[in-house]
């Protein structure tokens, strides 16, 4: 059974000192708030605490209460319950359409609405949006302008954030604008679009790389003591990831016996699943000696799939429990690996593909070579993998110096 609250929401205060006055539906586990009002706890409590009969406060409250009424009204008729439906028809039944254009509301509706969605570009969607609705509660979509974004930026770097942080949201924020005008098409004409030629220009940044030398990356791989068999093992799952063209953990989870093909490991990756089939490419691993004593002592005989971890006709969220979970265990051995051998870099599962990477360049590989081992479409995605300058080069080249 839903309830029905007039609120004044507190979770969220604004600079002048405002809250959100808001009905609260409750239903089941699921709560919906719609924004009627903007006031002070002050006023909040002048005109519904106190119930100032103030001719102004008496018809503020009774718009207020006929509000409530008609979204009890409004939730009845709906069947069966949509969430984005019931909010809309809410704010038309209030005249207030604008209001369905809340930031937080788009996001909300490109996550419930948009096919093909993978989980993990779910969790970001939700994560940008909580972002944007702690750095601007309730901003309205009419309101992100070119001048908003830029105020966004210098904010969140004086505040700390990393560039790419920055742009990862600011790309997931121009998804949704372009969503809402090009596909769903309810941004009216006049609004004025902040990205590109006249607006904010996104950047693709790649963060400089730190890597393990040739020297530690041996050493990892010559371990003779470890403190516990937990600590064994998740070295060799890192030694795997690096020698099978530092494939992402994902991937090794979803590994299976049947990939093992004569000389060679084929597999698609993960993260192409929802490519489109022309530019998928098959990432194909040879079959090394060392590869094959790794497969042979950490692999589970009895399970479909290499690693033993999972279970046929597994969902995307209970794969990506599993991953998160099996990623933290190992990770937290890696750490005590990072300390052991007293590394330059923290030894991560992600690590592993950095120095894949950085070792073939290293060794100087083409760039090209490397790319098409790690599944990459183009050159440029390659070199967020290499570090252009690591530790020992940079030694090299100083080495020339009188």
């Amino acid at each position: 059974m839903a309830t029905f609250t007039l609120v004044l929401d507190t979770r969220l205060k604004m600079k002048n000192g405002k809250y959100n006055l808001s009905i609260r539906v409750l239903n089941g586990k699921e709560q919906i708030y719609l924004q009627l009002s903007k006031m002070t706890k002050e006023q909040y409590n002048h005109i519904f605490v106190k119930k100032s009969m103030d001719v102004s406060c008496r018809e503020f409250r009774k718009s207020c209460n006929e509000s409530l009424a008609k979204s009890e009204s409004l939730f009845t008729e709906i069947k069966p319950f949509n969430k984005q439906k019931y909010r809309e028809q809410f704010f038309k039944v209030e005249g207030t359409n604008t209001n369905s254009l809340l930031l937080g509301d788009l996001f909300d509706r490109f996550i419930d609405n948009y096919k093909g969605l993978k989980l993990s570009s779910m969790k970001h969607y939700k994560y940008t949006k909580l972002v944007f609705e702690n750095y601007s509660p309730n901003v309205n979509i009419l309101d992100v302008n070119l001048s908003f974004i830029n105020h966004f930026v210098k904010d969140r770097t004086q505040a700390g954030i990393s560039q790419s942080t920055i742009e990862s949201n600011l790309r997931n924020l121009r998804r949704i604008v372009n969503y809402f005008t090009n596909e769903e098409k309810i941004l009216p004409s006049y609004y004025q679009y902040p990205f590109g030629k006249g607006g904010y220009s996104i950047q693709n940044l790649f963060p400089s790389k730190l890597v393990l030398t040739n020297d530690e990356i041996k050493n990892i791989i010559n371990m003779t003591e470890f403190d516990s068999p937990q600590q064994e093992y998740a070295r060799d799952i890192w030694v795997m990831l690096y020698r099978c063209n530092g494939i992402n953990f994902a991937d090794l989870l979803r590994m299976r016996w049947v990939d093992v093909r004569g000389e060679c490991i084929e597999f698609f990756r993960k993260k192409t699943e929802t490519t489109r089939k022309s530019n998928r490419k098959k990432i194909m691993v040879p079959l090394t000696n060392e590869l094959k004593s790794l497969i042979d002592k950490v692999g589970v005989k009895d399970s479909a799939f290499i690693l033993g971890k999972l279970k046929e006709g597994y969902t995307d969220n209970m794969f990506d429990n599993k991953s998160h979970k099996w990623k933290a265990i190992i990770n937290a051995q890696l750490e005590l690996i990072t300390q052991k051998l007293n590394l330059s870099v923290p030894l991560r599962t992600k690590s592993a593909r950095d120095s894949y990477a950085t070792t073939l360049n290293r060794a100087g590989v083409s760039k090209d070579k490397i790319g098409e081992m790690l599944g990459h479409a183009n050159s440029i995605v390659t070199e967020h993998y290499i570090a252009s300058l690591d530790r020992e080069t940079v030694f090299q080249v100083n080495k020339h110096l009188l």
